[in-house]
């Protein structure tokens, strides 16, 4: 049966041969405004038959393809009075503590399409995300999705094809909207779905022309949490290797510290394995993420080794547990649910780790979960703290008990911030 786990195994092994076959066509280069990201004859070859290949960017000066050098963390005081900022291994907001207890989000019936133009719906959102502000919340965490974000349908090739289209951005915007209104900051999750070519040293550019037309539209908004760079990135890791994917990410965290210089960075990894490389990321980065879907009392051990690892945050970003589906995952009932909840969040105190953002919000139909969608039920289709009609599974009680009553005493904010 498919585990969330296993979901996410198979999903990046498909990956490729998904957006390569969406992708196969001849595309033009955006003109680079920046003479600083353009880099040599590129031929893409995700892990697919299909090919996609790119003219050669505008004769600029080149960024070195291997290490990049990092810009000293803990030095810089936001221009902007409201953004959260971290000082050791916590995280403050107008000199007092603030805690991450935050929630996942995609629509109930557009999932994994949050922002795609046609299918965004602000009234839903609005009526979602006070759901989840209910609870007690002050984060929710969304995802954009490279592929939908970019026009993928035009069949001739454009000078900015690979911009984000401007009603997606006008999409996301608006979410913020709706967040600011219920005092939730946003942790915008990019590269969504991203092509695994694009790791690759001669193909990064692409991604950080995408970065540098998606990032100035939301510099210093005070309801952005952080930039999150990507979500999951194991599995490319993995096979295409250390030196291919960590440069990738150095580079982009650069970039992302240059677009925006004060709002946080992080990447949310799912596998304990991943620690190996905080000493290559650990001065690029703002903080650490980690996802959680194992049983909840091996999570001590678990939150003990992380904080051995790095002095700062380290927020546990998805953790959850499946109220049905088919399989030993989907046989969990909603008080095992609850039970599991109680001692992930109890850990996360007695550890005074910096937070965390369950999985997820609602539930959601059967045919809709996943990227591609899951045709038939699965335990994806049973992680939400409110069942489909928006009613609440007894976890929501616990939620609100536990974020109401659980708060850290408000600390001076003394000293270095980001």
């Amino acid at each position: 049966m498919l585990t969330r786990r296993k979901f996410l195994t198979l999903l990046a092994l498909l990956f490729g041969n998904a957006v390569a076959t969406a992708c196969a066509r001849a595309l033009a280069i955006p003109t680079a405004s920046d003479p600083t990201l353009a880099l040599p004859t590129a031929t893409l070859q995700p892990t697919a038959t299909a090919t996609v290949t790119a003219t050669t960017p505008p004769p600029t000066t080149a960024i070195s393809t291997t290490t990049a050098s990092p810009t000293p963390t803990g030095t810089r005081t936001p221009s902007a009075p409201d953004l959260v900022t971290v000082r050791g291994d916590q995280f403050f907001y107008r000199g007092a503590r603030f805690p991450i207890q935050g929630f996942n989000y995609y629509p109930r019936l557009h999932p994994w399409r949050t922002f795609n133009p046609g299918e965004w719906e602000p009234r839903v959102t609005a009526r979602e995300l006070q759901l989840g502000a209910s609870l007690g919340a002050n984060v929710v965490r969304v995802f954009v999705d490279y592929n939908f974000s970019v026009d993928l349908k035009t069949p001739q090739p454009t000078p900015t094809f690979f911009a984000p289209l401007s009603q997606y951005i006008q999409n996301v915007r608006e979410f913020l909207d709706i967040a600011g209104r219920l005092d939730l900051r946003v942790i915008l999750t990019l590269f969504d779905s991203l092509d695994w070519a694009l790791y690759q040293p001669q193909n990064r550019w692409i991604a950080e022309e995408y970065l540098k037309l998606f990032v100035p539209h939301f510099v210093n908004d005070p309801r952005v949490l952080c930039w999150d760079l990507q979500n999951e990135p194991d599995r490319p890791l993995s096979t295409l290797g250390k030196d291919v994917v960590i440069p990738f990410f150095q580079r982009l965290a650069l970039l992302a510290r240059s677009l925006d210089p004060n709002h946080l960075r992080t990447i949310g990894w799912i596998d304990r394995a991943r620690a190996r490389y905080f000493p290559d990321l650990d001065d690029y980065l703002d903080f650490w993420c980690f996802h959680f879907y194992d049983k909840a009392e091996r999570l001590p051990g678990l939150v003990q080794f992380y904080k051995t690892q790095t002095k700062k945050p380290v927020l546990l970003e998805e953790f959850g547990l499946a109220t049905g589906g088919p399989g030993p995952d989907g046989q969990n009932t909603e008080l095992d649910q609850v039970a599991h909840y109680d001692t992930v969040l109890s850990t996360l105190a007695a550890h005074n780790l910096c937070g965390s953002v369950f999985w997820c919000l609602t539930d959601f139909p059967i045919g809709l979960a996943g990227n591609p969608p899951i045709k038939t039920d699965s335990p994806e289709n049973h992680f939400g703290v409110f069942r489909l009609d928006y009613s609440d599974k007894p976890v929501a009680a616990l939620l609100r008990n536990y974020w109401r009553f659980h708060k850290p005493t408000p600390q001076p904010n003394r000293g270095a911030v980001r």
